[in-house]
């Protein structure tokens, strides 16, 4: 009798102590998705400046940014 009890005790506090793990593991996930969403925008990326051959020679060319222009390619 007394037995019975301090089973279901002991199962009442271990469901207690899950159910608490479950809740702080998806507190940390959400915590870590929103860093990385945070950090997604704090990137600032600078724009790729490019010089084919030298200014004023023909075929003189700059590209500022991710342009693909078959005149640019080396």
């Amino acid at each position: 009798m007394i037995f019975g009890f301090f089973r279901k005790l002991i199962k009442y506090y271990i469901d207690k102590i899950v159910s608490w793990l479950r809740v702080k593991k998806l507190q940390f996930e959400l915590d870590n998705e929103i860093k990385k969403y945070h950090d997604s925008f704090e990137k600032e990326e600078k724009p790729k400046i490019r010089e084919v051959g030298k200014f004023g020679e023909d075929g003189w060319s700059i590209s500022i940014g991710d342009i693909d222009d078959e005149n640019t390619k080396n």
